[in-house]
């Protein structure tokens, strides 16, 4: 094109490129500018907010502690867990970390090691008790969990696990700021058990407002209090509600209590009853949740005397919005275990019941005749119903009562394994009456034999939704 150009419009033509190019190459230049400036800028907001993320959410894990890490900026939350190849170094670099910053930690959890090996339990035992000294100088915590102490207390002589349990009390004796603190698998024995309660109730009166004592107390001969004048392994309720303090009174602001059935608990409950003209001049509890775990491996019931119903009558005057959270697994249920566990005046609101046995039949009618005879269906709002067994009552005969006698029941959950015999006519049943108040069904089958044998449950479940009832079928082969 240039060649059919005069030579001075070419030379024009030329310029008027150039200006054109050098233009275009200024506006790039100064997009890049913008852009590189703009992303200075994110990298700064964003480095600030992740320092501030860090400095206040983050949690510290010592187990996952890199080398030669040393720095400044404190978690709040610290979980104290040694692994083996840092029990195994001379000179462990988490204590010197813990000795310096502990006075910013709010939140710890302290893992026990599991081991075999006596050496290293023997060591984590005494990086526990450094710790726990540590903490005891210089933190105010808000919060404290106790996990698996249990791993090393049988291994250790008893020596070592007294040492143990006084640096406990001693650390709980100089915290007055806790408001919640968990020890579960822990299973001290009993005196000792009791003795650190008894501190926590000293320290934490006013501010403690959630308790979990989940295999707290072990129950073995050496530990039990025996009645003189028998050769059995009964335990005295008597003494024991001599040793135990007063906890709920001792906790005005405590609001959940999650506890196994225990020697403590039925002290805890049982005692409220000479102690209600104390509280008389001072108003109610806060107590509003107890979730309360029984388990037929760990402590038959002919350990405990029970809690009647005059007892629970009583907590309930003390602590009118209380709720309770029952979770059962058993493996021989028996009227007998049935009307030990679940008395009337019992405020059960969220019930879980496991039964573990792969031969026997579950007698689904004695569990709901009991919570019928109770009156708990007047307040239920969530059950889970599990069985192992391959044997059960069909389920449209069973369920279909009871769930229509539960007016305030949201939720429900059935695990089963194969075949669930009358499943599928159980959940025909609901689309055309339908239990009111439910909102919520899952339905869990187990051992399926056959990839399309509940095909069937898929449509109805389907079916259900479109209805306005949530319904979600698991099945595993």
């Amino acid at each position: 094109m240039e060649e059919w150009l005069p030579s001075n419009e070419r030379e024009h033509y030329k310029e008027v490129i150039g200006a054109i190019v050098g233009f275009i190459t200024i506006i790039v230049v100064f997009i890049k500018t913008i852009v590189r400036f703009i992303m200075t800028m994110f990298r700064f907001i964003f480095s600030c907010i992740k320092k501030a993320f860090i400095q206040s959410n983050t949690s510290l894990d010592t187990s996952e502690w890199p080398e030669g890490f040393s720095s400044p900026s404190v978690c709040k939350e610290i979980i104290f867990s040694l692994t083996e190849t840092q029990l195994s170094m001379d000179i462990c670099p988490i204590m010197e970390f813990v000795q310096k910053h502990s006075s910013q930690f709010l939140h710890v959890k302290i893992l026990c090691i599991y081991s075999t090996e006596k050496r290293l339990i023997k060591r984590w035992c005494r990086h526990f008790i450094v710790f726990l000294q540590i903490l005891t100088s210089n933190s105010k915590l808000i919060s404290v969990t106790f996990l698996f102490l249990s791993n090393c207390f049988q291994q250790i002589e008893t020596p070592t696990y007294l040492d143990i349990c006084r640096m406990i009390i001693h650390f709980l004796e100089s915290q007055h700021r806790l408001k919640r603190v968990v020890f579960n698998i822990c299973s001290f024995r009993f005196d000792e058990g009791v003795e650190i309660l008894r501190k926590l109730t000293e320290s934490s009166r006013e501010s403690l407002t959630h308790l979990v004592l989940r295999e707290f107390i072990r129950y073995e001969h050496m530990d039990k209090l025996i009645w003189p004048s028998h050769d059995s392994s009964v335990i005295s309720p008597s003494t024991a509600a001599q040793k135990l303090p007063f906890i709920l009174i001792d906790f005005p602001s405590l609001t959940t209590l999650e506890t196994d059935y225990s020697l403590i608990l039925e002290n805890i409950v049982a005692c409220q009853s000479t102690a209600i003209q104390t509280i008389k001049n001072c108003g109610t509890l806060e107590l509003s949740n107890i979730s309360l775990h029984y388990d037929y491996r760990m402590t038959p019931i002919e350990f405990f005397r029970g809690l009647t119903s005059t007892d629970w009558q009583f907590l309930k005057i003390l602590c009118p919005y209380l709720q309770v959270e029952l979770v059962i697994y058993t493996n021989l249920p028996s009227r007998r275990e049935l009307e030990f566990l679940i008395v009337p005046n019992m405020p059960i609101t969220r019930l879980m019941y496991i039964f573990d046995n792969f031969v026997m039949e579950m007698e689904t009618d004695v569990l709901f005749g009991r919570l019928l005879a109770c009156k708990t269906n007047d307040h239920l709002v969530s059950l889970y119903f599990s069985s192992l067994a391959t044997t059960i009552p069909d389920l449209s005969y069973a369920f279909p009562p009871f769930l229509k006698a539960c007016r305030k029941l949201k939720c429900l959950v059935l695990s089963m394994a194969h075949p669930a015999n009358g499943i599928d006519l159980l959940m025909q049943s609901w689309l055309e009456n339908r239990p009111e108040s439910l909102e919520k069904v899952r339905i869990i089958i187990t051992k399926i034999e056959e990839e399309d044998e509940y095909a069937n449950l898929m449509i109805l479940a389907r079916d259900l939704k479109w209805r306005g009832l949530n319904v979600k079928v698991n099945l595993y082969f």
